[in-house]
């Protein structure tokens, strides 16, 4: 299967093992295509939309909260929402948006750290991992 995104490719194997339906909506990573593709999905699934969605970042997530208010779907009530990122305003919106947190600054001193190794002489390549964190807000239940 073709993905234009790395992202795209994650979010579909990570939904595969899923008993539930899996529903990829595909599109830029901002508000506006957050909003249009929640859009989408009231309009072609009615009253059939999934109890919740795993939105791949915050402001897409944030998109996605305002399409449902228009169309009086009550979050957390009927639809809990997830983002990533854990962006500043994300605790500000109405209900406070639950996500993930990444944390950007520690990615980016293990990234330079890992050049400066390189610089430095190491030759084997060497794999980080960097833990996240949930915060569970008002969106999700």
């Amino acid at each position: 299967m073709n993905f234009p995104e790395p992202r795209s490719r994650v979010y579909f194997y990570f939904g595969r093992g899923s008993k539930e339906d899996v529903f990829d909506f595909k599109g830029k990573y901002d508000v506006r295509a957050g909003y249009q593709q929640m859009i989408s999905a009231i309009r072609n699934r009615g009253d059939h939309l999934p109890t919740a969605f795993f939105i791949a970042n915050d402001p897409m997530a944030i998109g996605s909260l305002k399409a449902l208010h228009e169309n009086n779907i009550r979050v957390p009530e009927q639809v809990s929402l997830i983002g990533f990122n854990d962006v500043s305003v994300s605790q500000y919106t109405v209900p406070a948006l639950s996500t993930v947190k990444v944390y950007t600054e520690v990615m980016g001193e293990e990234g330079v750290a890992l050049l400066l190794e390189r610089i430095n002489s190491r030759e084997i390549p060497k794999k980080v991992r960097l833990g996240t964190k949930l915060a569970i807000r008002e969106s999700s239940k």
